[in-house]
């Protein structure tokens, strides 16, 4: 896409269908068809909510083979084009393009989360820091389900030596941050430990991992978390027990300062080896066989299941006010004084975003941002 209108007409075609003829996208009670294979899995009630980015589109491929693994049948939605598969729309990384689709999206994201309360209490929402979570957030929808709580998972682009080097990802990351509210999951985008194939992956397997766990006990706030599996394979339970706890014992936090505050690192504000800003030891969990029986476990809550594996996983508190000031309010202001630099590579990314609508002087462009900044970032803030 190459223009503003093109992506306009794009998305409308795409959807044209959604409130006529695609009775998939149909939100006034109608129940979701349960094959065979489903039915002899548990339905859970936390589901998975997926907004119209390719990151979430590209875990949502993996929910049903999770599900399996883990013996539940997990309920879920988003916003479906004409065929029926989940939306996807390239906006060229444009907050301003962003905007202007958010009038068409909202209704849409509304129906489709009103459809997923009917089948589940709670709602776990995937989301990355790329063009589909702001879009996300602007729809504010939360009216709609109140019992979602977002997965967000930084860009792999947005390190502190990457900043300059992709301005259009530091600009999405610094705006989407400023827009991210609790209650939350914060993640580490974890390609240098899994790879990058494996990430999407991981995180489905993750998502139906946490469906066993007491998900109302994150309602609130902002958490990081960590999972490791523990193959079976022939072990006796006695072979078991050690297993589990020594991964227990293991799991680390799957957060970092590198990956959430890039711009506190480069302003100094921060410590590259700065620990995760946890509040509390760990609330942790082992997911485990049915037919497996555990002895005590010391802080570890052992939940049987139809598994075929067992997992361990943990949930940390994180310190809102850190999230506050070195994320959401350093991420707002780093990408606010690098647009108002005419020598800074996002000042130019937002001058070229914001040509694509006819603004085609440096200063106008500021004044765009301005008014972006004054309608959805800084009463978001000012709210904390």
């Amino acid at each position: 896409m190459t223009d503003l209108h093109n992506t306009i007409d794009y998305l409308k075609n795409k959807l044209k269908n959604n409130d006529g003829a695609n009775k998939e996208m149909q939100t006034d009670g109608g129940e979701m068809v349960v094959d065979s294979a489903d039915d002899l899995l548990e339905k859970t009630n936390v589901g998975q909510f997926y907004p119209p980015n390719t990151f979430a589109v590209a875990t949502a491929e993996y929910r049903e083979a999770a599900g399996e693994r883990v013996g539940l049948y997990i309920p879920s939605e988003g916003v479906k084009d004409e065929e029926g598969e989940l939306l996807d729309v390239d906006l060229g990384r444009n907050l301003l393009r962003v905007e202007d689709v958010e009038p068409i999206m909202k209704p849409r994201i509304e129906k489709a989360l009103l459809a997923l309360s009917r089948e589940a209490d709670h709602a776990l929402v995937p989301c990355a820091l790329g063009t589909g979570f702001p879009l996300y957030k602007l729809c504010d929808v939360d009216l709609a389900f109140e019992g979602t709580i977002d997965v967000v998972i930084p860009s792999h682009k947005t390190s502190p030596s990457g900043l300059y080097k992709y301005p259009q990802n530091a600009i999405l990351a610094g705006a989407g941050v400023a827009m991210m509210d609790a209650p939350a999951i914060l993640v580490d985008h974890r390609a240098q430990e899994v790879g990058m194939e494996a990430v999407t992956p991981e995180l489905a397997k993750t998502l139906a991992v946490i469906a066993h766990t007491d998900v109302a006990n994150r309602g609130f706030g902002y958490w990081t978390m960590a999972l490791e599996t523990v193959p079976r394979g022939g072990r006796a339970d006695m072979d078991l027990n050690p297993a589990i706890q020594r991964a227990a014992n293991s799991l680390e936090p799957w957060f970092s300062a590198t990956q959430w505050a890039p711009w506190a690192l480069e302003n100094g504000d921060i410590e590259a080896d700065e620990s995760a800003p946890t509040l509390a030891e760990a609330d942790k969990f082992a997911v485990v066989p049915e037919d497996v029986e555990l002895g005590q476990h010391e802080d570890l809550r052992v939940i049987s299941a139809p598994v075929e594996n067992a997992y361990c996983v943990a949930f940390w508190p994180l310190d809102a006010n850190w999230i506050n000031q070195h994320v959401r309010q350093a991420g707002a202001d780093y990408v606010d004084a690098e647009i108002r630099d005419s020598s800074s590579p996002l000042h130019q990314v937002w001058k070229s975003h914001a040509d694509t609508f006819g603004i085609k002087k440096s200063s106008a462009a500021i004044g765009r941002w301005e008014k972006f900044w004054t309608e959805h970032i800084g009463p978001r803030l000012e709210d904390e």
